[in-house]
């Protein structure tokens, strides 16, 4: 298993819920190696700030993934530190 990266997820289900169910299922999948250090919602929008080896973001849709505080805070998908 590769390093733990930091990662922030962001979807919508204003129309449709398969994009949240798609990470609770991603998040059920990979329960072993993911932390998830904060979740929030506000409503419609959702949004988790994880930590996951590279095996695991792969299979994030790359349009999901956002920069944040917590992301950015350290080296790793996105390169920054």
């Amino acid at each position: 298993m590769s390093e733990r990266q930091r990662i922030t997820i962001f979807v919508l289900h204003d129309d449709s819920p398969a994009d949240f169910e798609f990470v609770l299922a991603w998040i059920e999948k990979w329960k072993s190696v993911v932390s998830i250090a904060d979740y929030s919602t506000g409503g419609w929008e959702h949004l988790w700030d994880i930590e996951a080896p590279a095996e695991a973001i792969i299979e994030v849709p790359e349009e999901w993934l956002c920069l944040s505080d917590w992301s950015s805070s350290h080296s790793g998908l996105f390169g920054n530190k």
